[in-house]
């Protein structure tokens, strides 16, 4: 379980006292920061570090997604983990947790810890996983297995005006996903023949994601990844990439990579419904917000 400070303020009031402005008294605070858990050495910290996977690695075995857990032993040293992934470096701020991974490969893994008033850099890890593999990796990769090792696969936009159109948030829910059927829809298209002449290849190896122009020319490269995260709102899943896919560059859209994933509102082996959504911090009803869908369709 992650571990979290919980500051709470109890505010006492007396009958008939009087308001005042309180003031602040940073002392505590500045004691905190300046005495946090005990001087340490970088080797001292790596030592308290453990990285561990409870499933072991056999290529003669498909077990899905492979978890590794990390811990900081040192509870009085906090910090954050940078571990890397598919997609880029994540970074957790916790003592304990367990990082799902949905794609093989070797990543590398380090903590930064507060020791002394100082931060600490621990050596680095290396974990590697090969036991990864769903059917999401056959629907976006193409490969059948995850000895399957040279698989790849090509998406493009539905040719259709409407495989690109801004509407409201959580319309998969009220409406039939269908571009130019649901009357949430614009009946006007943003996209361009350049677009539709661009394709994206997402190779199992490396989880390597390319976009190409439609001469062929290479528009951008970086990873992919996903998940099967449920948010309760009949969301498959995610699609988390590093750069941005096809018609996902208008000025309006809200993309920042891999802390930006794409909801996967539907996927198969042919077709493919992606929504990015405007905000991913909401606090009112669906329709107060926008999201940007788009509909791909794999290349025989």
């Amino acid at each position: 379980m992650k571990t979290k400070l919980y500051m709470f303020t109890i505010a006492l009031v007396a009958f008939g006292m009087l308001a005042c402005d309180p003031i602040e008294d940073t002392s505590l605070r500045d004691d905190f920061l300046n005495s946090i858990g005990d001087p340490i050495t970088s080797e001292g910290l790596t030592a308290a570090l453990s990285i561990t996977q409870p499933i072991p690695n056999d290529d003669n075995k498909i077990e899905g997604d492979q978890y590794v857990v990390i811990n900081n032993a040192r509870k009085d040293i906090p910090g954050t983990w940078f571990v890397n992934t598919p997609t880029g470096i994540r970074q957790f701020r916790t003592d304990h947790d367990t990082i799902v991974y949905a794609g093989n490969g070797t990543y590398e893994i380090y903590f930064v810890g507060l020791s002394g008033g100082s931060a600490v850099t621990s050596a680095t890890f290396s974990v590697t996983v090969t036991n990864c593999f769903d059917e999401y990796m056959t629907f976006l990769s193409g490969a059948q297995d995850k000895a399957d090792k040279t698989a790849k696969k090509t998406w493009k936009l539905l040719n259709h005006p409407l495989a690109f159109y801004n509407g409201m948030y959580g319309a998969w829910k009220y409406y039939d996903m269908v571009p130019g059927q649901s009357n949430y829809q614009s009946g006007a298209s943003v996209l361009t023949a350049a677009e539709f002449g661009q394709k994206m290849v997402f190779e199992i190896a490396g989880n390597k994601l390319t976009i190409y122009d439609q001469s062929d020319a290479v528009l951008r490269t970086g990873g992919w990844g996903f998940s099967h995260e449920d948010r309760g709102e009949e969301i498959g899943g995610e699609v988390i990439t590093d750069i941005r896919l096809i018609a996902t560059d208008k000025s309006w859209q809200a993309f920042s990579g891999t802390s930006t994933p794409y909801y996967i509102l539907s996927i198969d082996e042919n077709n493919m419904i992606l929504c990015l959504p405007g905000t991913y911090n909401r606090t009112g009803d669906d329709w107060d917000y926008d999201a940007s869908y788009y509909f791909f369709t794999a290349v025989e």
